[in-house]
């Protein structure tokens, strides 16, 4: 195999984790604008009072996917070498009903997906949804001119 071979091989995976990333996310900020309009219709505030629970729904969502984030342990920083050898490596749950729900949209299933530990974690991709909501409470405002 050459090197552009086994370069193309990773940039393949690249593409298909990305690909993985941004449907996850965009699925994320899809459903919470589509909720935010219901619910600010609804209750008799419009598009403007979506644009604004979109706004406090991103820095909720940013918060959550932070606290996901963050490490339990001093030993979960740092490269693998550093930690205990006794210690197994923490499994990655990347099975719930929203992540099977995103893998049944268009762009993802068509195509096999890399290994669940080469992929973005479930709490990342969250937090890429959450500032892709606040992109689009800020476009509501900016670019569409909402109150």
């Amino acid at each position: 195999m050459s090197s552009t071979d086994a370069f193309g091989d990773r940039l393949r995976v690249l593409g298909r984790v990305g690909l993985d990333a941004i449907t996850y996310a965009i699925t994320v900020a899809v459903l919470t604008g589509i909720g935010a309009v219901i619910v600010g219709v609804a209750t008799g505030g419009g598009i403007v009072r979506a644009k604004y629970l979109l706004f406090v729904a991103g820095w909720i969502l940013l918060a959550y996917a932070t606290v996901r984030l963050w490490p339990t342990s001093p030993d979960d920083v740092g490269s693998p070498s550093n930690r205990g050898v006794t210690e197994p490596i923490p499994t990655t749950h990347d099975s719930t009903r929203f992540q099977s729900f995103v893998r049944a949209l268009p762009p993802l299933r068509w195509i096999q997906l890399p290994p669940s530990e080469k992929r973005l974690t479930p709490p990342g991709k969250l937090l890429l949804g959450g500032l892709l909501v606040l992109l689009l409470s800020f476009l509501m405002e900016t670019a569409f001119g909402v109150g």
